[in-house]
Formats: structure tokens, C-alpha cells, sequence
């Protein structure tokens, strides 16, 4: 317990002694304990725990561009939507795919099974590979690591079919929003902000080569920008919602389908 008299130094060792009986806790418990979520509740984030098969949305991620009450629907599962989407296909990724549903690292896929999953993850393995932010500077590696940043490339895949199958159903239940009474944002349909608000989540401003560098030698996300182009192109939705033309740059003929029952041009 920390008193008024502590200095700088016995709260760092107490701190460091209550953590260290904290993990010991954790990997001596005969069950899981499912209040405890592995993180404060004030975090940006989301994340899949494979050996728990939990998800944790704390309380800092509900909130713009991921979440507003008032938002319509649209932007909602674009935003919070495919968080959820992209946690829960975290349980069918390459780590994943490896624990089965109470957590237990389990062979469960049957052989065809496991093969269709190799080759879909080959797929975004070999796409992912071809994104060159670096291409033409004296950087090597100048393109994305896919094996690296699979995992994450399957949960951004199959959480764009996860989210929008959501938003569908619950325009089928709920009926549509009605066209936002706004300048800008009333020119475009709901399923064009949708994918809109998508993009916004991952916003920012461009990055340095040196930062592309750092984050293809280490990082298991891909950059931001190829984040939102690689789910996109992969999304036959996203072609009908802005017209796009088979073959454009954002909807490509030739595309990886990620968890999806069947494969469409």
C-alpha cells in the first residue's frame, strides 16, 4: 500500500512488486477470469484474445469517428462496425485459426478447410507483398511485409464483409436512414458513408519514409492508407456503392476474397 511518505523509488518497487504478483496470479489461476479485460478502460483500441477467444471494446473506443449515438447507422458500422467486424475475424486469422472456442490451441479445421484457408491467406499474403510505399528511394525493404501483417490483413478483409453484412441487415429490420440534411454529406448515399467513415478512422496525415521504413521492418499492422485501398479493392460492395468500373484502380478484376462463401469477380 502506498503511503504519504513514499518517495519516487519505494512506489516504483512496490508498483513493480504488485505487478510482478499480478502476472504470477494470472499464470497460476485454475480459470479465467473474465472480469478482467486486459486493459484501461480509457484506451483507443479494440482487441481479440486468442487464448480467452475474447474480444474487449473499452470505453475510450465508443465514441467519434468510431461511434455516436446519434450518428445514423451508417456511419456507426463503418466506424465501431468494422472494429467489431475486424476482433471477431481475428479468431479466424492466421493465429487464430490455431486456438479453438474455449481458447485451447486445437487442429480443428478439416483438411479442405485448412486448404482454402492457405490459399486465402496466401492471396493477401502475396497482394499486401506488392504495396511499395518505399518503391524508388534507396530504402530496402521498399514494399509491405504480407507475412508479417497477414493476421491484420485478414481481420481488415473479413471485418469490411462483417460490418457491411451488419449494416444491411439492419437496414432490412429498421428500414434506411433518411439522406442527411447537410451541404456536403447529403450528396452521398448511406452506403457510400459507410464506406466513407471507414476511410476517416484511418486518417492521417502522410508518413515519412522513414516512417513507412519503421513500420515495414517491425510493425505486424500495414500502413494506414493500404489499410483502407487493400479492404476496399477486395470489396465488391465498394465497387456497386461508387460505380466504379470492373478493373479501376479501386476494383480490380483480379481480387482476394477473405472468409467469404464464394469467389466473385
Amino acid at each position: 500500500m502506498l503511503t504519504g511518505d513514499d518517495t519516487y523509488y519505494t512506489i516504483l518497487d512496490k508498483l513493480t512488486v504488485f505487478n510482478l504478483w499480478t502476472q504470477y496470479n494470472q499464470l497460476t489461476a485454475t480459470s479465467t477470469d473474465r472480469t478482467d479485460f486486459l486493459g484501461q478502460p480509457g484506451i483507443v483500441n479494440a482487441w481479440y484474445q486468442p487464448e480467452l477467444n475474447s474480444i474487449t471494446f473499452p470505453a475510450g473506443i465508443l465514441r467519434p469517428p468510431f461511434f455516436h449515438p446519434e450518428w445514423p447507422a451508417s456511419l456507426n458500422y463503418g466506424g465501431m462496425g468494422l472494429v467489431a467486424g475486424h476482433e471477431l475475424t481475428h479468431g479466424f486469422d492466421d493465429q487464430g485459426v490455431q486456438w479453438n472456442g474455449v481458447g485451447a490451441l486445437n487442429t480443428w479445421m478439416t483438411d479442405a478447410s485448412k486448404k482454402g484457408f492457405d490459399d486465402m491467406a496466401k492471396c493477401i499474403i502475396d497482394e499486401y507483398s506488392s504495396f511499395c510505399p518505399l518503391k524508388g528511394t534507396n530504402y530496402t525493404p521498399q514494399c509491405l511485409n504480407g507475412e508479417n501483417t497477414q493476421g491484420e490483413n485478414i481481420a481488415d478483409n473479413g471485418g469490411i464483409h462483417s460490418a457491411f453484412r451488419a449494416y444491411q441487415v439492419h437496414k432490412n429490420l429498421n428500414g434506411p436512414d433518411a439522406q442527411l440534411n447537410e451541404r456536403v454529406l447529403g450528396q452521398f448515399s448511406h452506403d457510400q458513408l459507410f464506406f466513407l467513415n471507414f476511410g476517416q478512422v484511418w486518417c492521417q496525415m502522410d508518413e515519412t519514409p522513414d516512417q513507412y521504413f519503421r513500420q515495414i521492418m517491425v510493425d505486424p499492422h500495414s500502413p494506414a492508407n493500404y489499410r483502407v485501398f487493400g479492404a476496399i479493392q477486395n470489396f465488391p460492395a465498394f465497387r456497386s456503392a461508387f460505380n466504379c468500373p470492373v478493373g479501376a484502380t479501386y476494383s480490380p478484376e483480379k481480387h482476394c476474397d477473405v472468409w467469404v462463401p464464394k469467389k466473385t469477380p
